[in-house]
């Protein structure tokens, strides 16, 4: 016991005389090649994954028109994601809450893929009550859709909770989860988990009337399978944690790090780096830090940062914010950095995928009453429609046109009608085609009904607009009105035998009283029935 004791002695002696060997310089100058090391795995990865993201595949917006439902005890939520990642989405989740965020709901969305949904995701969650309602969606893509040489395995793009509190650490139920990566691939406490995001900001309008969310702060957290964070020994190794950033749209060759690190000659201040170099080839040319001034947690197994949103965004090289995603790409390291004489080497302990956070949560509050217009009906086609508008951007899971007998009767057919486009909010034409057959009732005049519902089907009892149609193959008002009218008498008969008589003369569909498509005595003693009998 002694013979150990004078040996840990020896050895904290030794290092101590060594330090003092080392001079300032000495010291700052591996402080620096240990950044330099980590900002190279950072800015690497970070650059392969800007490069996925900026295939043309993906120069559209990934996911657009997320709408739900109002508040509702079945909450439904659709999105559009685009065609060419739909078939490599692996899976898509809509999370949902409606007790403020304290909890959440989770359920499968799956493409509906039908007329006027070909690109549609949809997911229902069963909230129960709740007059608020939070909800994002979080899909799984296969990376290979993003390019051919695009090789991360599944990456995940996700919209987040919103913590609207700016509390600091978020709990966990203020993150969404933006990597998961293998366990045991490396020793705990630089195994990486998960990388998870969040955000702090606000709805906000451009100069075109588009809403984004003004990002004031982000936030991420690198989950470790073992405690965090290690911070090594005096000459090594010592270990650096970081959670890459990257704008996907940005023009300059620049990732971004929030970075951890307690090295014995301070080898990683905590703080927000800016890494510079070459795209094509993943060389660094310069970093620097853009500030020191963040607030980073290391209790626990996880080491969590946040820092202004401005940081990044005020910038010039981060590129034009918002992006086409209002989001930003996240991926973790872990690296070791070890003495080699006065160099450094690096080792890469653990790497992730990236994800892509985007920074959108959808909230809810009450419902504003849809708005229905502009009802219309083509004799020609059978054709029915009408414009739909949400104040709330609500998609309506009620959307019938049904066709009732006049004067308040019954109604003997109905069917959902087809939207043109998703953006309730800016106003959609919902239509709807049928044949005779479809409605399997005798020509005549008959009532259209429209009956739309974006909540509960009580807030919306009955039909909103109700207009008169005619169906039954004729393109006429009233069958038989030779003279157009409105009114049934001896005129049209008198029209009608001229109309027979005179071979240049045409009739139109309401001189066809029988529709076989001629004019004739058998129309003439049909119309002189309907006079007699109507």
């Amino acid at each position: 016991m002694f013979k150990k004791f004078n040996l840990i002695v020896l050895m904290l002696c030794g290092s101590f005389l060594i330090a003092q060997e080392l001079t300032k310089e000495q010291q700052e100058e591996i402080k620096q090649k240990t950044l330099e090391e980590f900002a190279k795995i950072i800015f690497s990865n970070a650059m392969e994954a800007k490069r996925a993201f900026q295939q043309e595949q993906v120069r559209e917006e990934i996911i657009e028109n997320f709408a739900t439902t109002a508040p509702r005890s079945e909450f439904i939520v659709n999105a559009d994601i685009s065609s060419e990642l739909a078939a490599g989405v692996d899976g898509a989740t809509i999370y949902v809450s409606a007790d403020g965020q304290n909890t959440w709901q989770s359920a499968d969305a799956n493409l509906l893929g039908t007329l006027g949904y070909e690109n549609t995701w949809e997911g229902i969650v069963n909230t129960g009550d709740g007059n608020t309602i939070h909800s994002y969606l979080s899909g799984v893509v296969e990376s290979g859709v993003l390019g051919d040489d695009v090789d991360f395995g599944t990456i995940i793009v996700s919209g987040s909770p919103h913590n609207s509190s700016g509390s600091f650490p978020p709990g966990s139920n203020m993150y969404a989860t933006l990597v998961n990566d293998e366990q045991g691939d490396t020793s705990s406490d630089q195994d990486i988990l998960s990388v998870r995001g969040t955000y702090l900001g606000e709805e906000m309008e451009d100069a075109d009337g588009n809403v984004y969310t003004d990002v004031e702060r982000f936030y991420v957290s690198l989950d470790l399978n073992g405690g965090c964070c290690d911070a090594g020994g005096l000459f090594g190794p010592w270990y650096l944690y970081g959670v890459g950033l990257v704008n996907p749209e940005a023009t300059s060759d620049v990732a971004y790090a929030v970075g951890w690190g307690d090295g014995g000659f301070g080898q990683l201040t905590p703080g927000l780096l800016k890494v510079s170099g070459d795209l094509a080839s993943g060389d660094v040319e310069g970093f620097e830090y853009l500030s020191t001034n963040i607030a980073y947690n290391t209790n626990g197994n996880s080491m969590q940062a946040t820092a202004l949103m401005d940081l990044l965004t005020n910038d010039p090289e981060w590129g034009v914010w918002p992006n086409s995603y209002n989001g930003f790409i996240a991926l973790g390291v872990t690296v070791e950095a070890s003495l080699s004489g006065l160099d450094v080497a690096a080792d890469v302990k653990d790497q992730t995928n990236p994800g892509l956070l985007i920074c959108t949560t959808t909230t809810q509050t009450g419902n504003v009453p849809l708005v229905l217009s502009n009802p219309d009906f083509d004799v020609e086609t059978n054709t029915l429609s009408v414009d739909y508008s949400d104040a709330d951007g609500n998609l309506p899971w009620f959307k019938s046109a049904q066709i009732c007998y006049p004067n308040d009767g019954a109604c003997f057919y109905s069917t959902d009608m087809i939207p043109d486009s998703h953006t309730y909010e800016e106003g959609v034409t919902f239509s709807v085609s049928f044949t005779d057959d479809d409605i399997g009732a005798p020509p005549g005049d008959y009532d259209a009904k429209f009956w739309f519902s974006d909540a509960d089907i009580d807030e919306y009892p009955s039909a909103q607009i109700i207009i008169p149609i005619t169906v039954g193959g004729s393109g006429c008002g009233l069958v038989g009105d030779t003279n157009g009218d409105s009114t049934l008498n001896v005129l049209d008969v008198v029209l009608l035998v001229n109309i027979i008589l005179d071979a240049n003369a045409s009739g139109d569909d309401c001189s066809d009283v029988n529709g076989d498509g001629a004019f004739n005595v058998l129309d003439v003693v049909l119309l002189v029935n309907l006079i007699l009998n109507p």
